[in-house]
This record gives C-alpha cells, sequence and structure tokens, in this order.
C-alpha cells in the first residue's frame, strides 16, 4: 500500500479550526468537584477495572472528563466521568477535565446515546431532576417490584422498539389511569402463590390488561378456578397461549363458558 505523506500545511490546525478546539485542563485540587446527585451511582467493581487499565497503561489524558461551573462559580460540577474522578481521587492522581456545554439536564439524554446506563441508572436521574412521570413509575416499581421495562409498558400502554429509547431520552410518559394500574398490579399479585413465573410474565400481564375490560370475563371466578385447578394454571411464552391457557382454566366446570381466544 503507498504510504501518503502530509506536509506541513496540510497537518497545522488553521485559526478557523482553533475555535472549536476545548483546552484540557488538569488539578489534584479534588475538592474544587462536585458529583451530580442525580448521576449513575459509584460502582466499586468499574473503579477497579479503570485502576487496573491506568497501571498497565496511563491514558487518562485521552478521557478526560466533562464539567460544567456551578452558579456561584466556585464548583466544578461532573457532568460526565465520576467514575473515571473517582479512579483518580483513590490513587492520587492529577484529574484531566475539560468545560462542557451541557446542563445537568442534559446529561440523561447524552448518556442515552452511549449505550451505558441501566433502565434503573435513567429512572434515578430523571427522578432526582424532578420528572413526575419517572417518579411515579418508582412508585410503582417500589410497591409492586415488577422490572421497570414491564411497568414502562404498563403506565405508557405502549411495547413497541423505541418504548426504551425513549425512556432513555427522558421522554416516558404515563397514559393509563393510575387506579386502573393499581387494580391491574393488585390483581396480578393474587395470582404469585400459584405460579411466581407467570405472576412475573409481561406477556401474562399484557392479556390480563386487556381482560379487565372484557364484558364477561370476572377476575374473582378466574381466582376461585385457579385455586380448584392450579396445574391448569401454566406459564407460557405467547400471547395466544396465555389465552388459551386463561379460557381453560377460567371455563372448568363453568356452565356459562366464554370465548377468549
Amino acid at each position: 500500500m503507498k504510504q501518503v505523506k502530509l506536509t506541513k500545511a496540510q497537518v497545522s490546525i488553521s485559526q478557523e479550526d482553533e475555535k472549536y478546539l476545548v483546552p484540557v485542563f488538569i488539578t489534584t485540587n479534588y475538592d474544587k468537584f462536585l458529583l451530580m446527585e442525580s448521576n449513575r451511582l459509584i460502582k466499586p467493581g468499574k473503579v477497579s477495572k479503570l485502576k487496573e487499565a491506568i497501571e498497565r497503561k496511563d491514558m487518562r489524558n485521552e478521557n478526560e472528563i466533562k464539567v460544567r461551573l456551578s452558579k456561584d462559580n466556585k464548583t466544578l460540577i461532573v457532568l460526565e466521568g465520576q467514575h473515571r474522578f473517582r479512579t483518580c481521587y483513590d490513587m492520587g492522581l492529577p484529574i484531566f477535565y475539560r468545560f462542557s456545554i451541557m446542563e445537568s439536564k442534559d446529561v440523561g439524554l447524552f448518556a442515552s446515546t452511549q449505550d451505558k446506563w441501566t433502565l434503573h441508572d435513567s429512572l434515578r436521574y430523571y427522578c432526582v431532576e424532578g420528572f413526575h412521570d419517572y417518579k411515579i413509575l418508582a412508585g410503582f416499581q417500589k410497591q409492586y417490584k415488577y422490572p421497570i421495562s414491564t411497568l414502562i409498558n404498563v403506565l405508557s400502554g405502549r411495547n413497541d422498539k423505541t418504548m426504551l429509547d425513549e425512556f432513555r431520552k427522558g421522554e416516558f410518559e404515563v397514559t393509563q389511569g393510575l387506579e386502573f394500574v393499581h387494580e391491574l398490579l393488585s390483581k396480578i399479585q393474587e395470582f404469585k402463590p400459584f405460579n411466581d413465573k407467570v405472576y412475573r410474565s409481561r406477556t401474562f400481564l399484557k392479556v390480563y390488561m386487556d381482560l379487565m375490560t372484557h364484558p364477561e370475563f370476572e377476575h374473582e371466578r378466574m381466582l376461585q378456578k385457579v385455586e380448584q385447578v392450579p396445574m391448569k394454571f401454566v406459564f407460557c411464552t405467547r400471547v395466544n397461549d396465555y389465552l388459551r391457557m386463561i379460557e381453560d382454566v377460567y371455563n372448568w366446570k363453568n356452565r356459562n363458558p366464554i370465548k377468549l381466544y
């Protein structure tokens, strides 16, 4: 392969380019930094891995942390890179940092493009930042212990591919009535003693959510039938299979069977 040799003119930085260069600063004054409360919690395991990586090859200058000034201009708020900050602090190493145009409210949106934050990280961030719908979801998760992804589905009434991406970007909205969701989850909990795997199934939850508006379906009767024939109340993977199972249990010794599937 022919090598291309760049001339001095080609590699020099023009005055126009210099407008977009962001200076990097170095300090060991750790007290001037403040970690955001709404950012991810520090994970000791990740800090340990960063320490090992630095010991193998120190590349802190290639991955500086991002900060902005506090309103009183006295503190540097760490927007991105709190694990790197903690690692340098523990090891007594200088902090490489640069100023960012991001504000605190932008951190969650930026993190959603990095594929690093878990749904729990995003939920905690937006709750601390005061997003009302996220606080509602957090309350449901604390009470009912369902996975965040399941509650996103139930509270938004959606189950599409963009649902989780929008959640990470701060665009989650509660569209279902809260009383209805409380009623649904409370009723679902009554099945837990019979089959914990069914109880935790997102597909079962979706099916039962639709059945609650069925004119002929009665929850009390379904619960009674499950108590009578618990061996028929089994885990399924598909919506249609759950409908068949529920129909079979519901209609057991029922003089007036209903059609669900």
